[in-house]
């Protein structure tokens, strides 16, 4: 049963107005004789709908008061009135009522003016509620969407990370493997070469050699042909220097003195041909990579 208020000063028609519309099947929960009446009772009943009288006692007439109700408690007002002068109309246009019922009022009029206003209420309500409901189901889509991007953009990170570290070990083995060849077999084959062989030892010898270039082929073509003109030591300091190790830091690891290790650095300086340049030898290392 929809609860309504009516707001006339006017005893007679507000009493008929409740039988009827009593008798209609609608609860009439109050009758005010004033705006600021009907104001009040609004706020403490909450109706579905109110009749108000436009010209209506006291500090609030009805538009005043329809347009609190309205802005505050946003329940529909149908106007009743005596008068239909089109400056009064104008200014009632603006609180946005549910509908217009001129005085003396007809039955049938006001209920389907009652009915009319009742339904596009709801209607509204609903329309309402399913923009609520689109809004709050946006909302957590895009927050889903956020937590899956911030996500993602952790995994890419990761995965950056990790990719760096595969290719700064590969790095780090492919020089590895160059230095260990050129320290622990190159020399050893070299005196082998010098001494007395028969062609069937020279021959192996040289399958030897010709099978180790084919094995640190791969990653010599990485690397610069004056970096692999170093020697042993001196691609170790420089392997050294390409990961930030100061001079002091170096002679404490590799247990040499710091004119030893400044030595070193002086003639790789001068094979990578930046000997009297300014070019900082680090950065000039980091790019043979």
């Amino acid at each position: 049963m929809n609860r309504l208020i009516i707001a006339d000063d006017e005893v007679i028609i507000s009493t008929q107005l409740e039988e009827f519309l009593s008798i209609s099947g609608f609860d009439i929960v109050g009758i005010a004789a004033s705006g600021v009446q009907a104001v009040a009772m609004a706020t403490e009943f909450k109706p579905d709908l109110m009749l108000m009288d436009i010209v209506m006692p006291g500090e609030l007439d009805g538009i005043a008061a329809a347009s609190k109700i309205n802005r505050e408690l946003k329940i529909p007002v149908i106007f009743l009135t005596a008068y239909a002068d089109e400056e009064m109309i104008q200014r009632a246009k603006h609180i946005g009522p549910f509908g217009y019922v001129l005085k003396p009022i007809q039955e049938q009029q006001i209920l389907a003016a009652i009915e009319i206003a009742l339904h596009k209420q709801n209607m509204e309500q609903k329309l309402q509620e399913a923009h609520d409901l689109l809004e709050q189901r946006v909302e957590e889509r895009t927050q889903e969407l956020r937590l899956k991007s911030e996500s993602l953009e952790e995994m890419n990170t990761a995965l950056k990370v990790l990719l760096k570290k595969r290719e700064e070990d590969k790095r780090e083995l492919e020089e590895k493997v160059i230095y260990n060849v050129k320290e622990m077999v190159q020399p050893f084959l070299e005196k082998l070469g010098r001494t007395r062989l028969d062609d069937r030892q020279h021959t192996f010898l040289e399958i030897l050699e010709s099978n180790i270039d084919d094995i640190v082929g791969p990653f010599a073509k990485k690397l610069s042909t004056r970096y692999l003109n170093l020697t042993p030591s001196e691609i170790q300091i420089a392997n050294l220097v390409k990961h930030g190790k100061t001079t002091k830091e170096i002679a404490e690891l590799l247990s040499l003195s710091t004119r030893t290790i400044e030595s070193h650095r002086d003639s790789i300086r001068k094979k990578l041909g930046i000997k009297n340049q300014k070019a900082n030898l680090r950065t000039h290392l980091m790019s043979f990579e």
